[in-house]
């Protein structure tokens, strides 16, 4: 019978088969084929932690088991990392069968091309007990903080321990990244400071080059408002400019290291504008095969790998490419290698192109738009290693006048080097031009130039910054950085707005409350060091039991104090807003029911009156204080603004709510009456002539307009349709500003001006004037 080969992932079977020939059977485990319990603790604290592991994919398992046990040999060739290495183990535990002579053994390949698997299942190894216990050990330490933390987290922000709300390990410390850079852009004021600058040139005929003020007495100048600057304009209209030093200097630029999981995120991210679950999406696929016409074949290695290191192989392989396409100038000196950081793993190499040959445009026919985009950034990243320098001449000029010293530069390239094959965004001076200036020689000044600015408060994070900040504070591994920041926003704790994460109340008041009662969950040493634990138990360093301990003792003794709180009616954790109640005059406070907010009043039972917060609304958080009164009048008065409208049941006024899919009609009769109506737009759909409603987006966390009929027809707008547009028949009038609407068609053009409402005039003389204008 023919050999099994256990991988998996089902999308890389048929290239591996069609490698190995039919001797070999390739089947998919489906990823895990073990797991604990999904609803219950599944570990046995008293007994050193012992996992309680099942079956949970039972039919893939009986297949397994079937052809397992008919086969000569079995190769288990799960992903070379610690989840593929706990898969391996749980594989042969699950099929293989105490008397059973079948022989197991463990494969990895690195890359998925004939070469690497042929050698691969020609030099078998053993399971990595050790991987299988850091693995086993990340598992368990999971599942004790999300099923110790998260119930009492939901009683305590909603009174209902099913409400969901979740406190992860890792995830809690980056939400706490995100909470805590807004906090700091809230409270930051925004200062004033100038910048100076000349226009200077060889004689008052000639065309004027600019100098920037660096230095005032050997110190750089602070200029803190315009009368300081004007100050100094006039200063230097008395001054003369002469050059001080004219220095030429060759300078270099390397070519940045390949790629590892979360540089290749990073750039990704920034450049590609992918989010970092696309972006492992997309390298899974180039990893695993692509169908070339000829087979499918995989086009890049591993994805998630901490290393920087490169094979000689493939470094000579690279080298030969450069030279034949090229040219030997083109090649670096010597083959460049990159040093690891201390923490890195080191169990793949860097992410590259398993053949130099598979050009970009060559693969092209073959990628989609996604797939070929990342794809070219990593072959040119990879290929640029071994390339020589970008070499530049730049010419530095320095300038004095009195005390006042400006400098300026030019810079041009010489010889492209790794720019070849990786262009980059030029040099700050490249598109600068200088005449030819000498020392000592007197220049004709022009104009000064003085430019007001405002200080900048911090920059939120991006999802790229956020895993560059995590790296850096040896939060997660590879494999877990995308997840980390998908479950962010997953679980509805901060939001992506305009690219970058915000955090939502729930998000605040959820790392507020971790850091009030479960501190050791949200600190970085900690949750860092815990990883390097985990990296000792890979390596046989530590044992798994030493870990485990080392988090649950002081997370038990703080779990016993907390619960106690929580059963004596003690745990006082509200988040109180600066809303007054309508109807007792007392505070209302944030409360969450089944995914959504609402005010609830503080004089709870007593009063039970509720206001909606609708998730577009903004706030400002404080710890344990809101404040959203403003913004939700402001909304209330938008609602008046739409107008009366009776329920078409039983005829009684219709109130605008809010609930999890966004805002709608409901009868304010409910619970007697239960009509509801969506909220909808001036204009029908450009698309199919329907009704637009109003919707809401969780993942975006704002408003959008979409057909009645979706998802037959799926036109949809951001902003509200106000009518529809007399040019084309293929979009819908927005308000562009407060005075125009614009088409959202873009080969349309059509813009207007907005008319004011006549139904909208506070008084009959407004309400005349609006008519006459029209």
């Amino acid at each position: 019978m023919p050999n099994l080969v256990i991988v998996e992932s089902p999308s890389k079977a048929k290239t591996i088969e069609r490698y190995l020939g039919k001797d070999f059977r390739v089947l998919s485990s489906m990823g895990h084929i073990r797991d604990l319990p999904a609803k219950e603790l599944g570990v046995d604290v008293e007994k050193d932690f012992e996992p309680t592991l099942i079956v949970t994919n039972k039919k893939q398992a009986m297949l397994l088991r079937k052809e397992a046990k008919v086969a000569d040999a079995v190769y288990l060739a799960t992903d070379n990392d610690r989840e593929g290495e706990a898969i391996a183990l749980d594989l042969y535990e699950t099929l293989k069968k105490k008397n059973e002579k079948t022989p197991y053994y463990r494969v990895v390949f690195n890359e998925i091309t004939k070469a690497v698997i042929l050698e691969s299942i020609n030099n078998p190894t053993e399971v990595d007990q050790n991987k299988v216990e850091a693995q086993r050990a990340r598992r368990i330490l999971d599942r004790l903080v999300g099923y110790l933390i998260s119930p009492v987290l939901s009683k305590a922000l909603s009174g209902n321990k099913f409400e969901g709300l979740s406190a992860g390990r890792v995830q809690s410390v980056g939400l706490r990244f995100i909470c805590e850079r807004e906090l700091e852009i809230q409270a930051f004021v925004a200062e004033e400071y100038w910048t100076m600058s000349a226009d200077l040139a060889e004689t008052e005929k000639d065309e004027a080059f600019n100098a920037k003020l660096h230095f005032f007495k050997g110190k750089k100048p602070s200029i803190p408002n315009k009368e300081a600057a004007d100050a100094i304009t006039a200063e230097l209209a008395n001054l003369s400019f002469n050059v001080k030093e004219v220095k030429n200097e060759k300078q270099t630029r390397k070519p940045p290291a390949p790629f590892i999981t979360s540089t290749l995120q990073q750039t990704a991210s920034s450049q590609l504008g992918f989010a970092p679950k696309k972006t492992m999406l997309l390298a899974q696929q180039l990893y695993e095969g692509v169908e070339l016409g000829k087979g499918p074949e995989g086009l890049i290695t591993y994805m998630r790998t901490d290393s920087l290191r490169i094979s000689d192989q493939a470094m000579e392989q690279a080298r030969e490419f450069i030279d034949k396409k090229y040219g030997k100038e083109f090649l670096s000196p010597e083959p460049r290698e990159f040093k690891n950081k201390k923490k890195s793993q080191d169990a793949h190499e860097a992410i590259r192109p398993t053949n130099p040959e598979y050009t970009p445009q060559a693969m092209k026919a073959y990628l989609d738009k996604g797939q070929q985009r990342l794809y070219e950034m990593i072959w040119q990243r990879f290929m640029a290693t071994q390339m020589a320098d970008a070499e530049y001449a730049r010419t530095k000029v320095t300038i004095e006048a009195g005390d006042y010293e400006f400098r300026t530069s030019v810079s041009s390239c010489t010889f492209e080097g790794f720019l070849k094959v990786m262009p980059l965004p030029p040099l700050q001076d490249e598109s600068m031009s200088l005449p030819s200036l000498s020392d000592g020689q007197t220049l004709h000044h022009h104009k000064t130039i003085s430019d007001q600015h405002f200080t900048e408060p911090p920059k939120r994070y991006s999802e790229a910054s956020l895993i560059k900040e995590m790296e850096a504070q040896g939060i997660g591994r590879p494999s877990t950085y995308a997840s980390i920041v998908s479950t962010i926003q997953d679980r509805n704790y901060a939001a992506k707005v305009k690219g970058q994460l915000r955090p939502t109340l729930l998000g605040f008041i959820t790392s507020d409350f971790l850091k009030e009662f479960f501190p050791i969950a949200i600190q970085t040493d900690f949750t860092a060091n815990m990883e390097d634990d985990l990296d000792k138990v890979a390596v046989g360093n530590m044992t798994r039991l030493d870990v485990l301990k080392g988090m649950y003792t002081p997370l038990s003794k703080r779990m016993d104090t907390v619960e106690a709180a929580l059963k004596e009616g003690k745990l006082n954790f509200q988040t109180v807003t600066d809303y007054v109640c309508d109807n007792c005059g007392n505070p209302m406070e944030v409360r969450f029911w089944k995914g959504s907010k609402y005010l609830g009043c503080t004089n709870y039972p007593e009063c039970k009156n509720t206001v909606d917060f609708p998730e577009t609304v903004d706030f400002e958080y404080q710890p344990h204080m809101v404040k959203v009164q403003e913004q939700l009048k402001a909304e209330k008065e938008k609602e008046k603004a739409m107008g009366d409208r009776p329920c078409p049941t039983c005829a009684a006024p219709m109130n605008i709510k809010q609930g999890p899919f966004g805002r709608f009609y409901g009868c304010s009769r409910y619970p007697e009456c239960k009509t509801t109506e969506p909220i909808t737009a001036k204009a029908p759909c450009p698309n199919c002539g329907n009704t637009l409603v109003e919707r809401y987006s969780k993942k975006r966390r704002q408003n959008f307009w979409g057909c009645s009929q979706f998802p037959i027809c799926n036109f949809t707008s951001n902003e509200e349709p106000l009518a529809a547009c007399p040019s084309c028949e293929e979009g819908v009038l927005i308000a562009k500003d407060d005075e125009m609407l614009a088409c959202t068609n873009k080969n349309c053009g059509h813009t207007e001006a907005i008319v004011a409402d006549a139904a909208e005039a506070e008084t009959p003389a407004e309400a005349e004037e609006v008519a006459a204008s029209s």
